[in-house]
């Protein structure tokens, strides 16, 4: 039985694409990785063909099955394999050309959007966004950090005052209590203070600011810990 004899048509069905993932991953015959860069076409497409497509088993398979190849099966193999590559090529590029038309209109239709003509004027103004947005979340954390004060202000006002009671203190001194809590400013505490304790108005405002800059002191240490 004569043995077969393998057609252009047979050899290019049977040469397909083995490892399209080592497209770029590019090495010589000796197996030593290449700068994809700076690598000559023909190490390219010696790469290509041995490495990405089928190329060496489909020639393996014909000379088994012939018993030899001649010259015209053999172009006929390395013309198969590299339509293959060039045709990944082309499907690798189509979809960076897709990508970078998509980002494209993207920055385009958010330039219009902000009223700026070039992408660094972009870049300037989402940069100052960018710090416009620090300072707004600063702004949103000491509110935080005040909200959370006067609520514990409220609690300890209200368990101070259940606590007198508690303790039978006479209603006097609760009243004075209530006034103390009462007070909304600095200039009322004072005043306050005169009438409570008949201090002069500069011994209740030393009073006043050493409560206030121990409060301060107070959160600085709360925020380090």
């Amino acid at each position: 039985m004569p043995s077969p004899y393998y057609s252009k048509e047979q050899i290019k069905s049977m040469v397909e694409l083995k490892r399209p993932d080592l497209l770029y991953q590019i090495k010589d015959e000796y197996g030593d990785v290449l700068d994809f860069s700076s690598a000559s076409g023909r190490e390219l497409l010696n790469h290509l063909r041995h490495n990405v497509t089928n190329y060496d088993d489909v020639l393996q398979e014909i000379e088994h099955n012939q018993g030899s190849m001649s010259g015209r099966q053999l172009k006929h193999a390395t013309n198969a394999a590299t339509e293959l590559v060039l045709a990944l090529y082309r499907d690798e590029h189509v979809r960076v050309i897709q990508v970078a038309q998509d980002r494209g209109n993207v920055l385009r239709n958010l330039m219009k959007k902000v009223g700026v003509s070039s992408a660094s004027a972009l870049s300037n103004l989402l940069d100052s966004w960018s710090e416009k947005l620090k300072t707004v979340a600063k702004l949103e954390n000491s509110q935080r950090s005040l909200q959370q004060w006067n609520d514990t202000y409220r609690v300890q006002r209200t368990l101070v005052k259940k606590v007198l009671e508690h303790e039978g203190v006479d209603p006097s001194i609760r009243t004075k209590v209530d006034q103390i809590y009462s007070t909304r400013s600095v200039n009322k505490a004072i005043a306050i203070g005169e009438s409570l304790l008949d201090w002069e108005q500069s011994e209740i405002l030393k009073l006043v600011k050493k409560a206030i800059r121990y409060k301060h002191l107070s959160g600085s240490e709360n925020e380090k810990s």
